[in-house]
C-alpha cells in the first residue's frame, strides 16, 4: 500500500507540473467553395465546399521548443461522412543548432515531398486534378519520422518511412494486383547559394516493396526496391519567377511505373493582388516492352487576393494519362477561399 501511495503521489505531482506548463493553442481556419468540371467521368454537382481549422501551440521542454499542429477538416457536402476528422497533425521538437526532429501525420514537414514540384504556380500544380503524376513515390508525410536542419546556407530535410500499405503495386512478372507494406527513406537538400532570387535543390528516396498478398499468390517481389530522384532550379526577378524541375522513378517491382519527368513553369505578379502562371510537364512512362509513352500536362492558373479572401482559377489538360495512349482529360476549377 505504501508503494502504491508513493506512485500515486509521484503521478499527481507530474500531472500538476504538466498542467502548470500547459500552453495555449492558437486557432486559424479557412473555408473554400469550388466550382469544378472534368472532361472525362461523371461531374455530378460541380459545386463543392471544404473547411479546415488548424490548432497550433508551442512550449519550452528542457530548453527546447516543442510545437504541436493539428488540422480538423471535413469534406463538406461532397463527403458522405459529415463529421469532422483530424486531417493531419505533427509534433516537432526544435533543438536549436542541433536541428528539428518530429513526427508527421500528413502535414508534409519533411523529405522530398517538400520539393515535389517547386516550379511556380498561382493556384495548385497543373497535374493535381487531371490524373497525371510528377513521378515521385514518397510516403507523403503519413506517419513518418523526420529531421531537418540548416548548415552554412544549405537546408537538409530527411524523412524516414517505417512502413505504409500500398494497394497499387504489381507483380514483377505478370502485373498482378499486390498489397504490400512499403518502407524506406527520402531527403531534400536545398540552397540559394547566397544569390538573390535563386533557389535550387535535389532530392532522393528509396522504398522497399514487401508484398503481403497477390491475386495469383505470387510474392516473388519481396524485398524489391523503388528509387526516385528530383532536382529543381527557380529564379525570381522583379514580379516574375521561372522554374524547371526534372525527376525520375525506377522500380524493380513493376517496370510500368518507371518514368522520366520534366516540368517547366513561369509565374508573374501583375500587382500585389493578381498573379498568373503557366506550366508544362512531360512524363515518359515505360510500359515494360521497351517503348515509352509521353504523358503531357499543361496548366494555366490565376489568383486574385483581397485581404483574407482569394479567388483562384485553374485550367489544366492531361494527355496519355498513366502512359495509356488516348487517355485524355481536362479540368477547370474556380475557387473562393476565405481565411480567418
Amino acid at each position: 500500500m505504501n508503494i502504491k501511495k508513493i506512485g500515486l503521489s509521484a503521478l499527481a505531482g507530474s500531472l500538476a507540473m504538466f498542467s502548470a506548463n500547459a500552453v495555449e493553442l492558437a486557432v486559424s481556419g479557412k473555408t473554400e467553395i469550388t466550382y469544378a468540371k472534368k472532361d472525362v467521368g461523371s461531374n455530378g454537382n460541380p459545386f463543392g465546399m471544404g473547411n479546415a481549422i488548424t490548432f497550433s501551440g508551442s512550449g519550452d521542454v528542457n530548453g527546447m521548443t516543442a510545437t504541436y499542429t493539428a488540422v480538423l477538416g471535413d469534406g463538406g457536402q461532397a463527403n458522405s461522412n459529415t463529421s469532422e476528422t483530424f486531417a493531419s497533425s505533427s509534433l516537432m521538437l526544435d533543438m536549436g543548432d542541433m536541428g528539428t526532429i518530429g513526427f508527421d501525420q500528413g502535414v508534409g514537414e519533411f523529405g522530398v515531398g517538400t520539393i515535389d514540384d517547386k516550379t511556380p504556380y498561382a493556384y495548385e500544380e497543373q497535374w493535381t486534378y487531371v490524373g497525371t503524376s510528377n513521378g515521385l513515390t514518397a510516403a507523403g508525410g503519413n506517419n513518418v519520422v523526420g529531421y531537418k536542419n540548416s548548415y552554412a546556407g544549405y537546408n537538409l530535410s530527411l524523412e524516414i518511412d517505417p512502413g505504409h500499405t500500398n494497394n497499387t503495386g504489381g507483380s514483377a512478372g505478370d502485373g498482378a494486383s499486390t498489397t504490400s507494406a512499403d518502407s524506406g527513406y527520402n531527403f531534400a537538400l536545398t540552397s540559394g547559394f547566397g544569390l538573390d532570387g535563386l533557389n535550387a535543390g535535389i532530392g532522393h528516396g528509396e522504398e522497399t516493396n514487401s508484398p503481403t498478398s497477390a491475386d495469383n499468390s505470387d510474392l516473388d517481389n519481396k524485398g524489391r526496391d523503388s528509387q526516385f530522384q528530383t532536382a529543381f532550379v527557380t529564379y525570381a526577378i522583379g514580379g516574375a519567377t521561372f522554374g524547371v524541375q526534372r525527376s525520375s522513378n525506377s522500380s524493380e517491382v513493376n517496370s510500368r511505373v518507371e518514368s522520366e519527368v520534366e516540368i517547366y513553369g513561369a509565374s508573374f505578379s501583375v500587382n500585389e493582388n493578381l498573379a498568373v502562371s503557366y506550366s508544362m510537364m512531360d512524363r515518359d512512362v515505360g510500359n515494360g516492352n521497351g517503348t515509352d509513352v509521353t504523358e503531357e500536362t499543361k496548366g494555366l492558373g490565376a489568383s486574385y487576393t483581397m485581404g483574407s479572401a482569394a479567388v483562384r482559377v485553374l485550367l489544366s489538360d492531361g494527355d496519355n494519362i498513366g502512359g495509356s495512349t488516348g487517355n485524355d482529360n481536362e479540368h477547370m476549377e474556380i475557387s473562393l477561399l476565405l481565411a480567418f
